[in-house]
């Protein structure tokens, strides 16, 4: 039997992605957004992209023409029903990052650590070079790599940097749940899930 299709429907515009934005990288962290406007896009789940002010009125004209313009502008990650509530994209954060000047609710790991996360591995206590408050368990966290890119998106199974402290070297501090290997790995092909998650 086959699964029930859900439509899409998509709309611009909405305070979500700001306040997710600064409930995780705190109040100066939607200022990153300056100059884009979400276009939230829902279905089984919601994905919001960010749209250029002339990419807003093609949109507009798509939707009046009872079109849905699905994956218009960038890709600024997913809403969800149940925590995490939003997982942002690797582009997103690494725009935040950039806007603020330096990195919050991350973890940077050594090379061989970044290797392992891109097969799709989960970052281990014995491969963090560094790590970046606020750390809460089960919300979001980055994986740097030592160049400072954003290379994977996962859940923190620690709450503070300090908490590091107390595991052992192979003892879980990240659960991966999107890496950038995800593409060579077939990504737009449905081999596997873009998100890896338990629930």
């Amino acid at each position: 039997m086959r699964a029930k299709e859900v439509p899409v429907t998509c709309r611009i515009g909405g305070e979500e992605l700001p306040r997710h934005l600064e409930r995780l990288y705190g109040p100066r962290a939607p200022g990153a957004l300056e100059g884009y406007t979400p276009l939230y896009c829902s279905g089984g789940f919601t994905e919001v992209y960010l749209l250029r002010q002339p990419l807003v009125g093609a949109v507009e004209a798509l939707l009046r023409a009872g079109r849905v313009p699905y994956a218009a502008g960038l890709y600024a990650g997913r809403l969800r029903p149940r925590r995490p509530l939003f997982i942002p994209s690797h582009l997103l954060v690494e725009r935040v990052y950039g806007y603020l000047g330096g990195y919050s609710r991350a973890l940077q790991l050594a090379e061989a650590g970044v290797r392992s996360v891109l097969y799709g591995r989960d970052a281990l206590r014995e491969s963090v070079a560094s790590c970046h408050e606020p750390l809460e368990a089960e919300d979001v966290v980055s994986i740097l790599g030592q160049d400072g890119r954003v290379y994977a998106i996962g859940l923190s199974e620690v709450s503070g940097c300090d908490s590091l402290t107390r595991l052992g070297g192979r003892e879980v501090v990240a659960r991966t749940i999107f890496d950038l290997g995800w593409y060579l790995r077939g990504g737009t092909v449905p081999r596997e899930s873009k998100y890896r998650l338990d629930r």
